[in-house]
């Protein structure tokens, strides 16, 4: 008696949607919103058309459901809990490290999505202005509310707290960027080391008694 052939088993319902997901943040991150078609994201994902919008009923869907994704998940309460612990052990330069590797790692672990965002902005979509809200500013805020209390209590010296996170998270980003967005491969880069010279810099403006 010939052996069955056996059947292709279908792809359960969550998992091609992570699928569709993985596929069109790589579509986008390639030729923006704009200059992907949802025939592009299917293709990627070695789907139909008809599959896709089984699943997202359209362009719009698939960016807001990306954004979903990259809600809180453990690395990031991790994150937030050690610099909570930071914060309130008062030790400035641990803080300010960690804080700059969450933000190289997080460049390193997902290029495509930040390709993404840059496109979102330049294109002007609401999906940059969405994860600005989200994760951004909340992050920001924390920054600044440390700064502020550490200048109330005398270790910073008096200034705009703004300036000094535009000045921290401009340097910590651009290397990021470079890095991990652009692939200087022409260049040598260790991360930590880099991390704790931007971090050193941002300690002697900040912090009285320093030079």
């Amino acid at each position: 008696m010939p052996a069955a052939v056996p059947q292709k088993s279908r792809m359960h319902g969550d998992d091609r949607r992570r699928q569709l997901l993985k596929a069109a943040i790589e579509s986008f991150a390639q030729k923006g919103f704009s200059g992907t078609k949802t025939k592009d994201i299917a293709a990627a994902a070695g789907v139909s058309e008809a599959i896709l919008f089984r699943h997202f009923s359209s362009k719009e869907d698939l960016y807001h459901a990306i954004l979903d994704t990259k809600g809180p998940d453990s690395s990031s309460n991790e994150l937030m809990e050690s610099l909570e612990a930071l914060a309130a052990r008062r030790d400035d330069a641990r803080f300010f490290q960690t804080l700059a590797i969450g933000v190289v790692e997080s460049f390193r672990d997902d290029p495509a999505f930040h390709r993404l965002l840059l496109y979102a902005s330049l294109e002007g979509h609401l999906l940059a202005s969405l994860f600005r809200a989200r994760f951004g500013l909340p992050m920001g805020n924390f920054l600044r509310r440390y700064i502020v209390l550490r200048q109330k209590e005398g270790a910073f010296y008096k200034g705009d707290a703004n300036t000094a996170i535009t000045f921290f998270f401009g340097a910590v980003v651009h290397f990021a960027m470079n890095r991990y967005l652009f692939e200087l491969k022409d260049q040598s880069f260790d991360d930590q080391a880099v991390v704790k010279e931007l971090v050193t810099l941002v300690m002697r403006g900040l912090k009285k008694g320093s030079a």
